[in-house]
């Protein structure tokens, strides 16, 4: 006779397994249940902020990464959002249709191409996400240092956790 796993009452719904000592707690509980929403109302607005400009949530991480980092060539960006060059060769020819990105040469190496955003994508991108840098700011300020501390190690740490798993569903770690 097999013996199934009986599901774990105090996982988060569809998650079982162990939860580590003290995770019950009422507030954490909570906190993990606001951490879940958050991430699931920023997932809902890169979908509509993808959608206002015109293009995918794919292109959408490109453009992220390139207003971050700066020009940079295409091998690089598709390093960086883990794509394949091909995928990012398409992806970069619709952004350079749509007037978002453009190729150009290298500063320093004119030999070599980068991709960087363009005048445009930077106002259509500051036209969808200023609002919202303006309020989070807004809200931050309400908060005082040794909180906003404390929210930073929180988030930096949260970061570095994500990765972590991303490489281990990769099969990196």
């Amino acid at each position: 006779m097999r013996d199934d796993p009986q599901p774990d009452p105090e996982a988060p719904s569809g998650v079982q397994g162990s939860p580590p000592a003290g995770a019950a707690r009422p507030l954490v509980v909570e906190v993990d249940r606001a951490f879940r929403d958050l991430f699931s109302a920023v997932d809902t607005g890169l979908d509509a902020a993808a959608a206002h400009l015109g293009i995918n949530r794919t292109d959408l991480r490109c453009l992220e990464v390139l207003d971050r980092r700066g020009p940079l060539p295409a091998g690089a960006l598709a390093a960086a959002v883990a794509l394949s060059a091909a995928a990012v060769t398409k992806i970069v020819d619709r952004l350079v249709a749509l007037g978002y990105v453009e190729r150009a040469r290298d500063p320093v190496d004119r030999r070599r191409v980068v991709v960087q955003t363009t005048a445009l994508e930077r106002a259509r991108r500051g036209e969808v996400f200023m609002p919202l840098v303006v309020d989070g700011m807004r809200l931050l300020a309400e908060h005082t240092d040794a909180e906003l501390h404390l929210l930073r190690s929180v988030l930096e740490r949260s970061a570095e956790l994500n990765r972590a798993h991303v490489a281990r569903l990769a099969g990196d770690a």
